[in-house]
């Protein structure tokens, strides 16, 4: 086993070595690796029966997918303040170069069809960003699927190239609950949350007790739906003991 998968922490060391752009780390925060996301991926891969190269190489070119959309979030969240023009440009494009990397890693190899997916994955992320920071929904269902594609479009798309498909429900509603629960802190430190502000939004009501039992209550359903999944499906079993082996 030990020569056909490599070590995931060598996996991610590959990744970082990736990312240290010397004029980027001078200038801007390193950026900030999703090692939750990470694990999943690499549990994904593994999990298809790929050889270490081919792993290292998939978990590498996604990540940088990923890392450059939270790159770009990263600006677009932050207020501009004086002398932060210059830095924000700078972490823009260092969102495109990890994008740019991406795209060439994976363009080397001919990989032309996961650019595709991953390019719907992309796709869809970006209009479900569009749908929650503008306000769109009407129901509490509407929101929490939207949270689940931006949170997890990525994996699912490379569940769905991997034939690794038994996973993708579960995963999306990991990273669903993994998002709103970051949310959550940020609503109680009284900052701008796009999540709770929907949440207020389809309730009519900012009273803080009505919509902090909304979120209790979706919690608590989409961990149900979780326990469900894992009870028809003895696959994802042996999915989740790939994972504990990454981390």
């Amino acid at each position: 086993m030990g020569n056909i998968y490599g070590g995931f922490t060598d996996i991610k060391e590959q990744l970082y070595k990736k990312l240290r752009h010397p004029y980027f780390i001078k200038y801007i925060e390193e950026p900030v690796v999703d090692e939750k996301k990470l694990a999943f991926l690499y549990s994904i891969l593994k999990s298809a029966n790929l050889h270490r190269e081919q792993i290292e190489h998939y978990v590498v070119t996604i990540m940088l997918v990923q890392i450059a959309l939270d790159t770009h979030e990263k600006v677009s969240s932050k207020e501009e303040t004086d002398g932060s023009h210059k830095r924000r440009q700078l972490t823009v494009l260092a969102g495109d170069y990890y994008s740019g990397l991406y795209y060439y890693l994976l363009s080397m190899n001919h990989d032309i069809v996961l650019i595709r997916a991953l390019a719907e994955g992309i796709k869809e992320i970006n209009e479900h960003k569009i749908m929650l920071y503008q306000q769109t929904y009407e129901t509490i269902e509407e929101m929490l699927s939207s949270v689940g594609i931006i949170e997890s479009a990525l994996l699912q798309k490379t569940c769905d190239h991997f034939q690794v498909k038994h996973v993708k429900s579960t995963i999306n509603n990991i990273f669903a609950i993994a998002r709103l629960q970051t949310e959550y802190q940020i609503f109680l430190k009284k900052e701008s949350s796009p999540v709770f502000t929907a949440f207020q939004k389809i309730l009519s009501s900012d009273d803080k007790t009505k919509v902090e039992n909304v979120y209790n209550e979706s919690i608590k359903k989409i961990r149900s739906q979780i326990d469900t999944l894992m009870q028809d499906d003895t696959g994802i079993e042996t999915f989740f003991s790939t994972l504990k082996e990454a981390t």
